[in-house]
C-alpha cells in the first residue's frame, strides 16, 4: 500500500524492479485514489481496535457489564475480585454514606489544562498510578458510580470509563442510575472508611481510542462525526462561556449528553442508559460503523462513549481537547453567524 500511495502523490516515484510503469495521472484522480486508500487504511485501523476491545476483556474472573444494573452490583457486591469507585468528594463520600467497598475519587483528579487551554487527561503513567492508588488491581472487574450532587459528578463517573478503556481495561462499568439507582435498588450503604492498600493495576494503553485535533481535522469527512453538546449550542445560538466561538465542526451531528440526564426528587442528578442512543437509533447507524466523538472537552465526548459502547457500538473514537483546542487554533466552523448579538459588558 505504501508503494501505491506513494506513486500516486510523488511525481518522482519510480517503478520498482517487475513493476508496470505507471502513466502520468490527473491531480484529481490522484487525491480520489489517495481518498479511497486512506479510508481503507482507516476502516482497518478501526477493526483492529474493535478487536483488541474483545481481546482485553478475556481473563476476568467476574465480567462486569458496561452499564452495571443495580441489582447485579447487590448480587456480586462479596465477590473478591471487583473494585467499586465513587465519583464525587470526600466530605460526601465520608459522611454521606457509600457502597461498601468503595473509595472516592473527583473529575478533576484525572485532567490538567494543557498549553491550547484545553483540559486533557494526565500522561498515561500518572493515570495508571492513581488508579493503583484507588487500590485497584489488574485483575479487578471494576464499578464506578457518582452521588449525583452536580452533572460534573455524573460526567467525571464516565470520563474515568472511557480513561479505564483507553489503559487496556475494558472490564468496567458504570452503574445505570448511579446513586439513586443503588437507593432504589435497596443497596447497602456504608460510613466507615479504611485505608486503601495500593493495587497492581497495569496499563496496556489502547491509544487508538483517542484522536488529536489535526487527526480529526484530516479524516474527519471520511467518518460519521458526533458532537454532544446541547442542541442550542451545535446550531451556534449558544455557547458555553469557555467556548471562544460559536458554531460547529462541518459535517457533524448532534447527540447532546443531556439526553441522559434526569433529575431525582431529592434533587438529585442521574443518568439512565439507552437500549440505543437517540441519534444513533434515527440514522439506524450500523453498530460497526465507526464513529469519531467531540464535545466542547473530553468529558461530554466520554458520556457518549460509555452510552454508544453499552449499546453496542465499540468502533469510537474519543476528541479528548474537544471544541476548546479546535477553536483555538480557529480551525473550520459552520454556523458561526447564527446567534444574538452579546450584550455589552
Amino acid at each position: 500500500m505504501d508503494n501505491i500511495k506513494d506513486a500516486l502523490i510523488n511525481p518522482s516515484f519510480r517503478r520498482m524492479p517487475g513493476s508496470r510503469v505507471l502513466k502520468t495521472l490527473d491531480p484529481r484522480m490522484c487525491r480520489h485514489d489517495e481518498k479511497r486508500i486512506n479510508q481503507s487504511f482507516l476502516k482497518y485501523q478501526f477493526l483492529i481496535l474493535a478487536t483488541l476491545l474483545l481481546v482485553s476483556t478475556s481473563g476476568f474472573a467476574l465480567l462486569v457489564p458496561p452499564s452495571v444494573n443495580p441489582q447485579w452490583l447487590v448480587e456480586n457486591l462479596r465477590q473478591p475480585e471487583l473494585a467499586i469507585i465513587e465519583v464525587s468528594d470526600e466530605v460526601e463520600f465520608a459522611f454521606n454514606g457509600h457502597i461498601p467497598g468503595s473509595v472516592v475519587t473527583s473529575k478533576s483528579d484525572w485532567r490538567f489544562f494543557d498549553s491550547d487551554g484545553a483540559l486533557v487527561h494526565l500522561p498515561i503513567r500518572q493515570l495508571a498510578e492513581k488508579i493503583r492508588k484507588l487500590g485497584v488491581n489488574d485483575s479487578d472487574g471494576v464499578v464506578i458510580y457518582y452521588k449525583g450532587n452536580s452533572t460534573d459528578e455524573i460526567l467525571g463517573a464516565f470520563y474515568l470509563f472511557w480513561l479505564f478503556h483507553l489503559l487496556g481495561h475494558t472490564n468496567v462499568g458504570v452503574l445505570d442510575e448511579g446513586w439513586h439507582g443503588w437507593l432504589n435498588a435497596n443497596g447497602p450503604i456504608e460510613t466507615n472508611t479504611g485505608e486503601i492498600q495500593a493495587g497492581s493495576f497495569v496499563a496496556r494503553s489502547l491509544l487508538a481510542l483517542e484522536i488529536s485535533t489535526d487527526e480529526l481535522n484530516k479524516i474527519r469527512e471520511y467518518y460519521l462525526l458526533v458532537d454532544g453538546r446541547p442542541e442550542s449550542h451545535f446550531k451556534g445560538l449558544t455557547k458555553f462561556q469557555a467556548n471562544p466561538r460559536y458554531g460547529r465542526i462541518p459535517g457533524s451531528v448532534n447527540q447532546p449528553w443531556q439526553d441522559y440526564m434526569r433529575k431525582a426528587v431529592d434533587g438529585r442528578f442521574y443518568a439512565s442508559a439507552p437500549k440505543v442512543p437517540r441519534l444513533l437509533a434515527r440514522l439506524k447507524i450500523d453498530p460497526r460503523r465507526p464513529i469519531l466523538l467531540t464535545c466542547l472537552g473530553g468529558t461530554g465526548s466520554a458520556f457518549n462513549y460509555a452510552m454508544f459502547y453499552a449499546a453496542g457500538f465499540h468502533n469510537l473514537r474519543v476528541d479528548d481537547a474537544g471544541l476548546r483546542r479546535w477553536n483555538t487554533r480557529r480551525l473550520p466552523l459552520e454556523n458561526t453567524n447564527l446567534h444574538q448579538p452579546e450584550p455589552a459588558p
